[in-house]
């Protein structure tokens, strides 16, 4: 007999380090780059032990095999010299 063992959500929250919350709301816009994919068991989700471990080292090797792109500056543009304006 082969037994397989399964995370629940609040396993899977614990070892990704988010909320359950965060997790069905990833599951609700099938976001599946965000958190793996689960299976259903009657009425609850799980995840393969297997599945959830290939997964992350999945998404350990993209991070290294990435190229860096810088980040987009975020908030108000700051304001520089020569706009116009009230110079004299």
């Amino acid at each position: 007999m082969v037994t397989q063992r399964f995370y629940n959500i609040g396993e899977l929250s614990t070892i990704l380090g988010k909320s359950i919350a965060s997790i069905h709301g990833h599951l609700a816009r099938k976001q599946f780059d965000a958190v793996p994919p689960p299976i259903k068991l009657g009425r609850r989700l799980a995840w393969p032990v297997d599945g959830v471990d290939a997964w992350i080292a999945e998404k350990a090797m993209g991070r290294h095999n990435r190229p860096q792109t810088p980040t987009k500056r975020r908030g108000r543009p700051k304001k520089t010299k020569g706009n116009g304006g009230n110079e004299q």
